[in-house]
């Protein structure tokens, strides 16, 4: 059973009530829903969140309603203690994770996820984008070497940077969430559009999106 989750907090601290902010005609927390819906690949689809208010949305929506504890809607909560109190109280054999703050990616990128990791019988799994370009972390480089001269960028080897517009797990990761970890050496890397890695966060992302949300393709509309 594959169990969809768009989880919302009443509070943000970045940008003040992200999810309820308009894009076009739609709160950002509507188009995940909406997303969610069109994908047609989920056997239920959860509105995860810590506001009553919203419960609204999800009748009219007809999908269901889950109302979290306070603590596990604070800035100091988790990502692996919201998935494992999921996990604790929702039913499903798969659980993923459609994230408001990736407001742009595409129906198509939900349902090629679900269908991999489905296929795949993925423990976990997250989206990423993948870059053919000079890369370096701490100071050191990750993919090429200064003394071999400059390497042409379609010769290096990619990077992978997560964009956690979709994630998912399945419950044989319960001991590892158990653990207050996420992800492990085993989670698969699923490629997604470039639509999928403007990520929400602050004013000036906003700004952002809301000028190329018209020309973003495959949003439900």
């Amino acid at each position: 059973m594959n169990t969809c989750m768009v989880p919302v907090r009443k509070g943000s601290e970045r940008l003040l009530k992200k999810n309820y902010l308009k894009i076009g005609d739609s709160s950002v927390l509507e188009l995940a829903l909406t997303k969610a819906i069109h994908a047609k690949v989920f056997d239920k689809i959860v509105l995860n969140t810590d506001d009553p208010n919203l419960e609204e949305l999800a009748l009219k929506l007809g999908i269901d309603f889950y109302l979290r504890e306070e603590k596990l809607a604070s800035s100091e909560a988790t990502s692996d203690q919201v998935v494992l109190d999921f996990f604790n109280n929702i039913e499903g054999d798969r659980l993923f994770w459609v994230n408001t703050a990736s407001p742009l990616q595409t129906i198509n990128d939900i349902k090629n996820f679900v269908t991999l990791f489905q296929e795949g019988n993925w423990k976990s799994g997250v989206s990423v984008n993948t870059s053919s370009v000079h890369a370096i972390f701490d100071n050191k480089t990750l993919n090429f070497e200064w003394e071999k001269g400059f390497a042409r960028t379609q010769d290096l080897k990619p990077v992978h940077t997560f964009n956690y517009a979709m994630m998912g797990w399945s419950r044989d990761m319960i001991n590892i969430l158990k653990k207050g970890q996420l992800f492990d050496d085993d989670t698969q890397l699923i490629e997604s559009s470039k639509w999928s890695s403007f990520l929400l966060k602050n004013h000036d992302d906003m700004e952002f999106i809301k000028g190329i949300a018209d020309i973003a393709p495959d949003q439900g509309k």
